[in-house]
């Protein structure tokens, strides 16, 4: 009896597997710009197997080309997934996506390079030419709710410079980002030149809250220090105090 569910065991995975692999790449993309909000992908070749497409573009941030290949073990655990690679010169990296059979859209292991102005500026009103890159790091992240519990990891942001509208060196900065209660929040773990403590958070409706407390070195210049006396709150031990909020 053992011997015989074996083979039926291994007749189904035979058969997912067949399944999977000859449908043509163009099911599974149109699959997940259906489940992913703002999420489109574009001049798509290739199977389900291994394909590729020409651009991708998620919350009108232009990804670049992406390559993925099947991961056909998760059928044994009920998923159909794939390894992807991002080949944008801005934006480059690697990630496992995956639909769970219950229809649950995922990104897990992702570590992606991007220069900071790509994502600066998506967002900035002004502006903003930067230096240094931007690693992002995430265990996971549920592409269809990013504000779930689910999605967690971290931004690093290494030998960071802002240089205009203003100069300013910060130095190595991370972000702790965990998903709950309908927000991001991201704790600062890594407070840089200016020896920031604190959180930023972003909330489904695109509300953002800032509270920053910043402890600036003795290598800090004065032109840094004045900038801080506008636009934040200076304690009385002589540290400053950012609190601010609005919408995206």
């Amino acid at each position: 009896m053992q011997r015989a569910w074996r083979l039926i065991a291994l007749g189904v995975a035979v058969y997912l597997l067949t399944l999977v692999t000859t449908l043509p790449a163009a099911r599974i993309t149109g699959l997940l710009e259906e489940r992913v909000p703002d999420l489109s992908i574009h001049a798509v070749s290739g199977s389900v197997f291994s394909g590729q497409a020409s651009r991708v573009v998620w919350q009108d941030l232009d990804l670049g080309p992406v390559h993925w290949q099947f991961r056909p073990v998760a059928l044994l655990l009920g998923s159909i997934e794939y390894r992807a690679e991002l080949t944008h010169p801005a934006n480059h990296g690697q990630l496992t996506a995956g639909v769970s059979l219950t229809g649950r859209v995922y990104a897990q292991d992702l570590e992606l390079v991007v220069l900071p102005d790509r994502v600066l500026n998506h967002y900035s009103p002004v502006e903003i030419i930067t230096s240094g890159e931007l690693l992002l790091a995430f265990e996971e992240i549920d592409l269809a709710d990013m504000f779930s519990n689910n999605t967690a990891g971290q931004l690093a942001w290494r030998d960071a410079v802002i240089l205009e509208p203003v100069n300013m060196v910060l130095g190595q900065l991370e972000l702790g980002v965990r998903g709950g209660a309908d927000e991001l929040v991201g704790e600062v773990i890594e407070g840089g030149e200016l020896g920031a403590s604190g959180e930023v958070s972003l909330s489904r409706d695109s509300h953002y809250q800032v509270r920053l407390l910043l402890q600036p070195g003795d290598g800090v210049n004065a032109a840094t220090l004045d900038l801080l006396e506008d636009a934040a709150r200076m304690q009385p031990n002589g540290d400053y105090l950012i609190e601010q909020s609005g919408q995206l």
